[in-house]
């Protein structure tokens, strides 16, 4: 029971559905005279992105050194691929949930909205521990690459006035169907195993690990 369960939060968390979700998300803010506010959520995901893609690629082709915060909780953990479903996952339901929150009429919303993200990204981070995919402190990297991603979005955002967006039960039935069909057939994602490719080839002869010896140590060369 709990690694079904485990199983069905993890893949709340999966580019597979992010992605797709993100780009409709990115779609209705613009199309309710929100570019601006689009533009910089967008420029926030895929900083988040971008940096979970670098850090990866020098885990798998270098190795990273200790997760430098909190020693003592993390002590002996691996730390070589930072969670991907943890950041992504707080950078989505982060950013939705304190968009909504900020134009919600309760006070109960403003407050609950941005607490269940918070609990939701808490899950699917513990479910990637549960599920052996990645060590607790390859999750508080990810989360905090996720939480920093979302903070710089909003104070980016801190201006703009959240549009009232709509859902439609077409949109929460795809939701559910794609859902679904990963909990079922598994995480397609060929995400990691490219980026692992990647990083051994430039960890190998590309010179990726002096560069990143060199930023870690603050080196010059």
């Amino acid at each position: 029971m709990f690694a079904t369960a485990s199983g069905a939060i993890t893949h709340l968390g999966s580019s597979s559905l992010l992605v797709p979700l993100s780009a409709l998300y990115a779609t209705a803010l613009w199309r309710h005279h929100s570019a601006p506010l689009a533009l910089r959520w967008l420029l926030a995901l895929v900083l988040c992105l971008g940096v979970m893609v670098v850090l990866k690629l020098v885990g798998h082709g270098c190795g990273l050194p200790e997760f430098p915060l909190f020693p003592s909780l993390f002590a002996g953990d691996r730390f070589l691929s930072p969670s991907g479903h943890a950041a992504f996952s707080a950078v989505f339901y982060g950013s939705v949930a304190a968009l909504a929150a900020r134009n919600a009429s309760s006070r109960w919303l403003r407050v609950g909205l941005p607490v269940a993200a918070a609990a939701l990204v808490l899950a699917i981070g513990a479910s990637r521990v549960a599920v052996s995919a990645h060590s607790g402190a390859e999750v508080a990297a990810g989360l905090l690459v996720g939480g920093l991603s979302v903070l710089l979005f909003l104070w980016s955002s801190r201006k703009d006035g959240a549009p009232r967006l709509r859902t439609s039960p077409w949109v929460l039935a795809a939701m559910a169907l794609g859902l679904a069909l990963l909990v079922h057939a598994g995480d397609p994602s060929f995400i990691e195993a490219t980026i692992r490719r990647v990083a051994h080839h430039l960890g190998s002869g590309a010179g990726l690990c002096d560069l990143a010896g060199q930023a870690f140590t603050g080196r010059s060369g």
